[in-house]
């Protein structure tokens, strides 16, 4: 279970959706939370020319860099006391620290001990806005730890219903780096739902050429090949679904199903799914859960750019989780990985090229 939580915050409403989430994530695991708010670092002291007078000494940015610490404190001390319902009986602790967002964010985690990131994917209008949301894309390749994203205008996940459980979709591609979302996805939903059931979807999108289409280096794929392809990837859900229900992290309380589709949009397909944009809403998801590689070259570009596409489109909240299996072994140009060779083997969402 997710036992320390960090939660970043820059001041502003949109940030400090996250709050709530991360207090039923807490409560449940019976875990505490850290607030970090990140202030930018000073500016260099020198001396500057002055064109009639020589040169003077400037030293504003020192000043003003101790005025936003002293700022971020106050705040986080306030966030707290006005989150004093929603906090209580959870362990909070506050960071102020100086540097790039992410970077320090995400060093944060590191020696912080974190289990888990939730945070809004923008905050403040601006530059502030930029920042956030280049945070919530660092997370595909950089984050340490698994990071829930809250849309700025999105959903958040509901209070659990008993006529409705709370769902959680979870892309798979075929890969083992793919299946490491399994367990943080289940133990989120199990956090969130508490004490009542949630439910894990788990999806294979299979991503071949149309059968009528020119695209894919011209490639014709008749319907049969393709209805063949979804029967196998339709096995495979089912097959790691079945793995789950025996698992002791889905127990009684956790419902297992899986789907299986025939796209080349994968990330749309993904979106179309867990929103229910047309049919019945009632099977829609709360959440999206998704690993990516984190790799450069191709594997990244594969499960990175879906990861990317599904935080600049979905209203869903969305856990990022990079396997750390994926971090720096067979970076060489030419070189490969028992891991690369697994994906090949798998049929990865890089499709037939």
């Amino acid at each position: 279970m997710f036992q320390r939580i960090l939660v970043p915050l820059d001041g502003s409403d949109g940030a400090e959706r996250a709050i709530p989430v991360a207090a039923r994530i807490a409560r449940a695991s019976g875990g505490s939370i850290v607030f970090i708010r990140v202030v930018p670092p000073p500016a260099e002291v020198g001396t500057f020319g002055t064109g009639l007078h020589g040169t003077i000494a400037m030293k504003p940015e020192v000043e003003a860099s101790e005025k936003e610490f002293a700022d971020a404190t106050n705040y986080l001390v306030t966030v707290i006391t006005t989150y004093v319902d929603e906090l209580a009986g959870i362990a909070t602790e506050t960071d102020v620290a100086s540097g790039a967002a992410s970077s320090t964010i995400f060093s944060t985690a590191g020696y912080e001990h974190v289990d888990l990131i939730v945070m809004c994917s923008h905050g403040e209008t601006g530059l502030k806005r930029w920042v956030l949301g280049s945070v919530a894309q660092q997370a595909v390749r950089h984050s340490p730890v698994p990071v829930l994203v809250l849309n700025e205008h999105g959903v958040v996940p509901p209070v659990p219903d008993a006529a409705r459980p709370l769902r959680v979709l979870v892309p798979l591609d075929g890969s083992e780096l793919a299946e490491s979302a399994l367990e943080p996805a289940a133990q989120l939903i199990a956090a969130l739902t508490a004490p009542a059931q949630g439910e894990l979807h788990l999806l294979r999108v299979v991503d071949l050429p149309s059968a009528y289409g020119k695209m894919k280096s011209q490639a014709y794929i008749s319907d049969g090949v393709q209805e063949e392809a979804r029967k196998e990837a339709e096995a495979y859900v089912k097959a790691v679904a079945d793995r789950m229900r025996e698992t002791t992290f889905a127990t009684g309380k956790l419902n297992v199903i899986s789907s299986a589709a025939v796209s080349t949009d994968v990330a749309g397909t993904i979106i179309k799914l867990a929103e229910q944009t047309e049919g019945d809403e009632s099977s829609s998801c709360d959440l999206i859960a998704i690993a990516t590689h984190g790799r450069g070259g191709l594997r990244r570009m594969v499960m990175g750019s879906v990861t990317e596409h599904l935080l600049g489109s979905t209203r869903l909240p969305l856990l990022i989780v990079r396997p750390h299996e994926a971090e720096t072994k067979g970076e060489e140009p030419g070189e490969t990985t028992a891991v690369e060779v697994t994906e090949v083997e798998t049929q990865t969402w890089s499709g037939l090229l």
